[in-house]
């Protein structure tokens, strides 16, 4: 894996500094514990090295994990980060405070509050898959999209399985808008296969894929990582030394590189 040092370095650091400052605590511990979960290591420093935005350029950025917009910001782009959830905008404008190039809104990503083609890039890291709804992810895609300029690359990660499902948790983790499994579970996330990739893509016209690939760590942490948090939260700092990225169809997490038509 290439450039993890970068996020990884952003990530210790801010949160050496939010001790310092003894403001929103919790989270500048886990800044410093665990900087990066197992799947980032795949999908941040790609994001950063596939988007490649010149200095000066605009970044919209759908609620990815904030290190990719630090670490874009600190490279001389002008990022704007939008995220449905206020605790999470409240904590990372406190985090990256001291970032010039950074502005963090709070928006649903289904209905962007920007005008067409007002950046030159996008991204959006391990979220669309979270947007509930019928044809929820397409919605968020296709806003995304519209915010870009034609020309502009998108950057995208979706988990990734042989065979499509749908993942529900016992409460729900981010946004509460009522999705149920039969048993009453809250809906959680998306699993993409071939066809669903196909089917989110296809959804929004004015995107072609310019790259694809899936890919997953070797050893698998980020499965071992899921299946027994948090005991392995104390080898949080060494993911990157423990672990390498494999492509393949045995892949977990799928990387789509799009381009506005």
């Amino acid at each position: 894996m290439r450039g993890w040092s970068e996020p990884y370095r952003i990530s210790v650091g801010l949160g050496i500094r939010q001790l310092a400052r003894r403001r929103h605590l919790r989270e500048a511990v886990i800044r410093v514990v665990v900087p990066m979960d197992p799947s980032r290591y795949l999908e941040l420093p790609w994001a950063a090295r596939r988007l490649s935005p010149a200095p000066g350029e605009s970044v919209l950025d759908l609620a990815s994990p904030k290190l990719l917009c630090v670490v874009l910001a600190r490279r001389g782009a002008r990022v704007t980060s939008v995220d449905q959830l206020p605790g999470e905008i409240e904590t990372w404008r406190s985090l990256a405070r001291d970032e010039p190039n950074l502005e963090l809104r709070v928006a649903d990503g289904r209905t962007l509050p920007f005008e067409d083609a007002s950046f030159d890039h996008g991204s959006s890291i391990s979220v669309i898959e979270h947007v509930g709804g019928d044809g929820g992810d397409a919605a968020a895609l296709a806003e995304l999209a519209r915010c870009v300029r034609p020309g502009g690359r998108v950057a995208v990660t979706l988990p990734y399985a042989r065979e499509a499902w749908i993942e529900y948790h016992r409460s729900a983790a981010y946004v509460d808008e009522g999705e149920r499994s039969p048993d009453g579970a809250a809906f959680f996330q998306r699993w993409y296969d071939d066809a669903e990739l196909e089917r989110l893509v296809g959804a929004v016209g004015s995107l072609e894929v310019v790259e694809r690939d899936v890919v997953r760590l070797a050893p698998n942490l980020s499965a071992a990582y899921n299946r027994t948090f948090p005991l392995l939260v104390p080898l949080g700092p060494f993911y990157g030394l423990l672990a390498r990225e494999r492509v393949g169809e045995e892949g977990d997490v799928v990387r789509l590189l799009l381009e506005r038509r």
